[in-house]
């Protein structure tokens, strides 16, 4: 549940804050460019912070993926 949390967070809030940084620079400036520049660095940190949480996901649910598969070959047999 909290991993779910963790990624729709990080899927509204940068974009969002994007959205409303971006309307507001547009708004001043009246440049589209600088709105379609702050929704794509939205967009980024969208992209790392799930990537983020999804390889903190992976390592918890497969703990035993570090570990050598077969232990026989360690060992000389």
């Amino acid at each position: 549940m909290v991993f779910y949390v963790k990624t729709t967070s990080w899927i509204i809030i940068p974009l969002v804050l994007g959205l409303i940084f971006g309307n507001y620079v547009s708004n001043s400036t009246g440049s589209q460019t600088l709105f379609f520049i702050s929704i794509m660095i939205g967009f980024g940190i969208t992209c790392f912070g799930i990537y983020k949480e999804i390889k903190e996901y992976k390592k918890s649910l497969l703990p035993e993926a570090d570990q050598p598969k077969d232990e026989n070959k360690q060992n000389g047999k």
